[in-house]
């Protein structure tokens, strides 16, 4: 299936330069990278059209198709054979980490490469994974990935909390033991130091879990 990406590429105005048109969209498609663009196809001169990439992506060895526009409207489609390379900034580590290690300054730098065929979490700049945790154990020269990394809890197991509970006109707060650990958002089970009772509330932040309404 394809879709089309960025606007409609109407050129009859300033001349048929599909092969121009291309490069101009997949610079699009790839905004934090340098794009080079090689057509493998014969480009025809025509005067209005609209090109359509694959959904899923867009770098790679690819065939796009172009309709050839009347009008406003198709009166025929082909196929375009291109290759599109990308190069930029990506995030590696400079040494092992160990599981649950919250990534700092001096963990991350900065290296060029191509990103053709990377995944699409690659971390770009060292901002988007300092305070993160790992979830294992990741070797010296890793590429950072998103889905390696996590925020940290900020509630842990034992901590002393206070609980929360918020009905309307009701406001009760009594102090709290976290069973287990819990990141911002997420629902965990707390005692009530004075019953002994355990409830389950949602983590606000380090100090706080307000009880979730059965």
């Amino acid at each position: 299936m394809a879709v089309v990406i960025g606007i409609l590429l109407w050129l009859s105005a300033w001349g048929s330069d599909l092969g121009r048109a291309l490069e101009e969209l997949f610079e699009e498609a790839n905004p934090e990278d340098e794009v080079r663009v090689r057509v493998f196809s014969r480009l025809p001169s025509i005067p209005e059209f609209r090109i359509l990439l694959p959904e899923t992506r867009a770098r790679g060895d690819l065939v796009v198709y172009v309709e050839e526009l009347k009008e406003g409207y198709p009166v025929r489609t082909f196929p375009v054979r291109v290759s599109v390379r990308t190069f930029g900034p990506v995030a590696i580590l400079k040494h092992r980490v160990d599981r649950h290690h919250i990534i700092s300054e001096e963990d991350v730098k900065v290296v060029r490469r191509e990103t053709t065929f990377l995944p699409r979490d690659i971390v770009r700049s060292p901002k988007e994974a300092i305070g993160l945790r790992t979830k294992g154990i990741i070797g010296a020269g890793s590429l950072l990935r998103k889905g390696l990394l996590e925020e940290p809890p900020v509630v842990h197991r034992g901590d002393r909390v206070t609980i929360r509970v918020v009905l309307p006109g009701i406001l009760a707060e009594a102090e709290g033991e976290a069973k287990v650990d819990g990141r911002i958002g997420e629902i965990i089970s707390v005692r009530n130091v004075r019953s002994g009772k355990v409830v389950m509330g949602r983590v606000v932040d380090g100090h706080t879990v307000v009880v979730v309404a059965p």
